[in-house]
């Protein structure tokens, strides 16, 4: 798996010769420091990544880099135009191009040096996170948010975020050299590892995700991450299929199994969205099948997702008509089949009041319209279904007279 170190270059008044203050890096896992004045070139030699992207502006310290990085003489000429492009902030990325193969010899691995706007706007910042895009391939990322502007580091936080969505490709780490933080006995400049931002945006974005879709899986890697046993985690993924192939009994069972894991509290960034969690399973709690079912069809109406909204609104329609009968929910001929069928025999006969009926015969229509792909015979229905808006209100109005205990 290819592995691409993204670092910025940024521009300083330290050191004159240096640009940046030297400093002693200590990297964690190693014992004996590394001292440069540029954090990314230790990192490099930390990491050991298949490739690197230097990322700065027309005004970054392009010419001190290089001139760290050179031996003797090697590309004076390339070295003096850059300096002076530096000193007027006109430097151009075929002058970073040309001391590319110099810095890929000094550093041991391809570097490819990329001009980038300063992020001023808007469109420039989108710029930037377009040029990352484009100079990542495939693989892992690892990104050093310890020089440039200081903005360039929530630019470098939000393209990991991106790559990792829009590429599919995977963050392994965000580094940080806090020269700030250097020990004044010792010397040296703790090295920090910015993950836990990671794993934090990671939940974030699963939250959003099962608000929009209700998969229950997305937790599951989340969790395994933080510590909680993989046969646990999987039983979210499990619980997810169970619902959405109508099998509510084995989905609840699956979350029963998987909620006292939530009762304890929970390390890493799953101890801070453990109660989020557990806000979202709780309708598992109480209740049996009616009222899971009946619970479902308004989180899915919520999430503008009709189809399942209107099933959900359906079967639990069903499961309370067999309870009302006495017949078995849990049998589909026998019990299910028969009560909705005695159901729509009475609606018939006239023996519901018609704010009911007409609720039923709604759901009804709604239902098979959009498992079966089918234009209802109804007009009320149709206009119903060529307006979302009043399409949410009927169905919440339907599942409010059908399946509310005071029906």
């Amino acid at each position: 798996m290819n592995h691409t170190l993204v670092t910025f270059l940024g521009r300083t008044r330290g050191d004159p010769n240096t640009g940046y203050q030297r400093a002693r890096y200590r990297f964690p896992g190693e014992d004996a420091p590394r001292e440069t004045p540029f954090f990314g070139i230790a990192l490099v030699g930390h990491l050991q990544p298949d490739e690197a992207v230097i990322l700065g502006t027309s005004g970054s310290h392009w010419s001190v880099l290089v001139e760290h990085l050179a031996q003797g003489d090697e590309a004076e000429t390339e070295r003096i135009e850059l300096l002076d492009a530096e000193t007027h902030a006109t430097i151009t990325q075929p002058m970073l191009d040309e001391v590319a193969p110099l810095m890929s010899r000094a550093v041991g691995l391809p570097v490819a040096p990329r001009l980038i706007p300063s992020g001023k706007g808007a469109n420039e910042q989108y710029e930037i996170l377009g040029a990352i895009a484009d100079t990542v391939p495939n693989g892992d990322v690892s990104f050093d948010l310890t020089h440039g502007f200081r903005h360039l580091g929530m630019v470098g936080f939000l393209s990991a975020f991106m790559l990792e969505r829009v590429r599919n490709l995977h963050v392994r780490g965000l580094w940080y050299g806090a020269l700030d933080m250097t020990d004044p006995a010792s010397g040296i400049t703790p090295v920090l590892r910015l993950d836990g931002l990671t794993r934090v945006r990671r939940w974030v974005d699963a939250l959003d995700r099962f608000d929009a879709t209700g998969d229950y899986g997305v937790f599951a890697p989340l969790v395994i991450e933080d510590g909680v046993a993989a046969d646990k985690a999987g039983c979210l993924a499990r619980a997810a299929f169970f619902e959405r192939t109508q099998n509510l009994s084995d989905a609840a069972r699956q979350l029963r199994t998987f909620l006292p894991v939530l009762d304890t509290p929970l390390a890493g960034a799953a101890g801070l969205f453990r109660t989020r969690l557990a806000e979202r399973l709780r309708w598992v709690k109480s209740g049996g099948l009616a009222e899971h079912q009946r619970k479902l069809a308004f989180e899915h109406l919520k999430r503008r997702d009709y189809l399942r909204a209107a099933v959900f609104g359906w079967e639990a329609l069903r499961t309370l008509e067999c309870e009302h009968r006495g017949l078995p929910p849990d049998d589909h001929a026998t019990g299910r089949k028969r009560a909705l069928d005695a159901l729509g025999d009475e609606m018939h006969a006239g023996e519901h009041p018609d704010w009911k009926r007409s609720a039923f015969l709604l759901l009804r229509d709604v239902r098979n319209a959009l498992a079966h792909g089918s234009p209802p015979d109804s007009r009320r229905s149709r206009q119903v279904l060529r307006d979302p808006d009043l399409l949410r209100s009927e169905l919440e109005r339907s599942f409010q007279r059908l399946l509310e205990k005071d029906r």
